[in-house]
């Protein structure tokens, strides 16, 4: 029987979860990064794909560990987003700062336990993940350096997808993050780009929508700039699914869908960069967000309907 308080708790943090952590969009991109790199990591290994428990477990911590992100970023940004952005939970005082803490360091917690009761090689790739994430939280202790420089942050917070991505691995395969190929490597690299692209994206804007306290990409590189930088990382990203592809023997549909995905991206850059006005931004920012879901439902999806064939 839960207690008034209790249902209070849970109310405001259901009210958290459906607008800072919709669980819609956000499963439907984790079941695909996760399965995208998980493919990667049997192929990688000579060995057919297979959703076992050890799996499934590996899953659910790389869930948690993206809630736990969300939640920190929140505590991180509240004296920012007291200013700009108010309506969000903690600056509206919906959860209290050290409420999010405890929920944070709970499901790390959380994490903790699920990979200490999979396996070793999970455990400590949880615990790697974990340890780089609160770093981020940390600003690697050089917030003052690293704000202003936007991409450099980027860049510096986007390589936890490497860190998760070798928590995948460990716990598909029950090997060592260190065991890796180097074609499971390179793919890291391209976790990397997917994930920047997204956090450009979601910072560039039309002339219009910029805000004089919101740093954007826009500003520090001009549309141009930010729109040239997606659709160079979406082809480094693509050069490395290609490539994977011709390793792993994919079909002809994964190599036109991944064309169309670059040609997409280049599509939209150009508009934007063109008109650098509301609308295209609008259409730029939802194409950038998509691309991580584009990208590992098109990995997913190609190497599945490989092991298809070749059965």
């Amino acid at each position: 029987m839960t207690t008034s308080g209790e249902r209070g708790f849970l109310l405001r943090w259901l009210f958290f979860v459906r607008e800072r952590f919709p669980v819609g969009a956000h499963g439907l991109m984790i079941l695909f990064y996760v399965s995208a790199n998980a493919a990667i990591a049997f192929a990688s290994e000579g060995s057919a794909p297979a959703l076992t428990p050890r799996g499934i477990v590996g899953a659910i911590i790389i869930l948690f560990i993206f809630f736990h992100l969300r939640v920190l970023d929140e505590i991180k940004d509240y004296g920012k987003d007291v200013i700009v952005h108010p309506e969000r939970p903690l600056p509206r005082g919906l959860i209290t700062i050290t409420e999010a803490k405890r929920v944070a360091m709970f499901v790390i917690v959380a994490e903790i336990a699920l990979g200490f009761l999979t396996s070793l090689p999970t455990l400590l790739a949880t615990i790697s993940v974990i340890a780089y994430s609160l770093l981020m939280y940390k600003e690697f202790f050089i917030a003052d350096w690293l704000r202003p420089r936007l991409a450099c942050y980027a860049f510096t917070h986007t390589v936890i997808a490497c860190w998760m991505s070798l928590l995948i691995y460990s716990a598909f395969t029950g090997r060592f993050l260190w065991q890796t190929s180097g074609n499971y490597a390179l793919f890291l690299v391209a976790n990397v780009m997917i994930f920047n692209i997204f956090e450009f994206g979601r910072k560039t804007f039309g002339r219009e929508e910029e805000k004089e306290l919101v740093d954007s990409y826009s500003k520090n590189l001009g549309p141009a700039g930010a729109a040239a930088s997606i659709f160079f990382m979406a082809a480094i990203a693509v050069m490395i699914g290609f490539r994977l592809g011709k390793v792993f023997g994919a079909g002809q549909l994964f190599f036109m869908s991944m064309g169309l995905l670059l040609a997409l991206t280049l599509f939209s850059s150009l508009l934007y960069a063109l008109s650098r006005n509301a609308f295209w931004a609008k259409i730029f920012r939802a194409i950038s967000a998509l691309f991580i879901l584009l990208f590992t439902a098109i990995i997913s999806l190609g190497l599945l309907l490989r092991e298809v064939v070749l059965q």
